[in-house]
């Protein structure tokens, strides 16, 4: 297993320490910064949920690197790269992220049911539509996360070069043989950051059945959407640490905190793009807008998310 610290992202081979006595455990201090490595492992499912809405990265790194179920999708370490590239290459973790994503699209399928069944159950088509938004969603979701996984890749690897210098770029050269492992972890940590966010549009369901009103949908799409940028730039943060082997709080760089809001904005944008395109082809009343629905313009109906 591959854990980090949820202060400073350097990595760790446990999380705690089990005594003899039941239930006695010792938290493991990082070497980086001195604390504990991960105080949530201590801590309910409630608990860090509500600390994901508050938006604190410490929550997110834990959910993502050091809590199951996410933790060990493709969690191959780095050091045993001789036994692990094939077991990654063979995408071992593509079930359960797939997986992810088909629940992550059934919630937004059945956030459109309910704010839109009283309005379609007039004309009769309401139940025919839904496999077409189900897969919709799930298609979606998946162009969205690739886009965001592609970008990233591209910022991580040009900040990366654009901070080495030239005996640092030979030294990392050598790490070339655990690049594909790493790749993949640091892959199916965006995808898990851009997927499993969406689990808190069942927060706009609730919400609907209260008051259902575009006002609502708005609301909770943004959100989402901003509990997926705080996901795709932690997970894009603990990268560049690992790949430049610093410990500095790179977030503190504006141009740096810019860069791991990119990925998602441009995998918003090509979700966006990919639903007008197909609406435009196949016809505006064939896809419907499941986020964001924008006022008709030149370019036609357009939706976010």
């Amino acid at each position: 297993m591959r854990y980090i610290c949820t202060s400073c992202t350097s990595p760790t081979s446990s999380l705690y320490k089990v005594y003899s006595t039941p239930g006695s455990i010792q938290l493991t201090t990082c070497k980086g910064c001195g604390n504990d490595v991960d105080p949530y492992i201590e801590r309910e499912w409630l608990l860090v949920v509500m600390d994901c809405v508050l938006h604190r990265p410490e929550a997110f790194r834990h959910a993502l690197y050091n809590r199951e179920p996410f933790a060990t999708i493709c969690a191959q370490d780095v050091q045993q790269q001789s036994s692990n590239v094939d077991d990654c290459n063979k995408f071992d973790g593509l079930r359960p992220l797939v997986r992810c994503s088909f629940i992550a699209a059934l919630i937004r399928t059945y956030l459109w049911h309910a704010a839109t069944t009283g309005e379609e159950n007039e004309s009769g088509q309401h139940s025919t539509k839904l496999l077409v938004v189900l897969f919709q969603s799930l298609v979606g979701e998946n162009i969205m996360a690739i886009a965001t996984i592609v970008s990233a890749s591209i910022i991580v690897n040009k900040s990366v070069k654009g901070r080495n210098s030239d005996s640092s770029r030979a030294a990392h050269k050598t790490k070339t043989e655990c690049n594909d492992v790493s790749s993949a972890f640091f892959h199916s940590r965006i995808y898990l950051a851009v997927t499993v966010p969406s689990f808190f549009h069942l927060v706009t369901i609730f919400a609907i059945i209260w008051e259902n009103s575009t006002t609502v949908c708005l609301i909770g799409t943004l959100f989402v959407l901003s509990l997926q940028r705080i996901g795709v730039a932690t997970v894009v943060d603990e990268q560049l640490r690992r790949e430049m082997d610093t410990k500095t709080v790179l977030t503190q760089d504006v141009s740096l905190r810019l860069k791991q809001s990119i990925p998602l904005v441009v995998g918003i944008a090509v979700r966006a793009l990919c639903t007008h395109i197909a609406s435009n082809f196949i016809g505006n009343d064939s896809l419907k807008c499941i986020g964001i629905p924008m006022q008709q313009s030149s370019f036609g109906s357009f939706c976010i998310s």
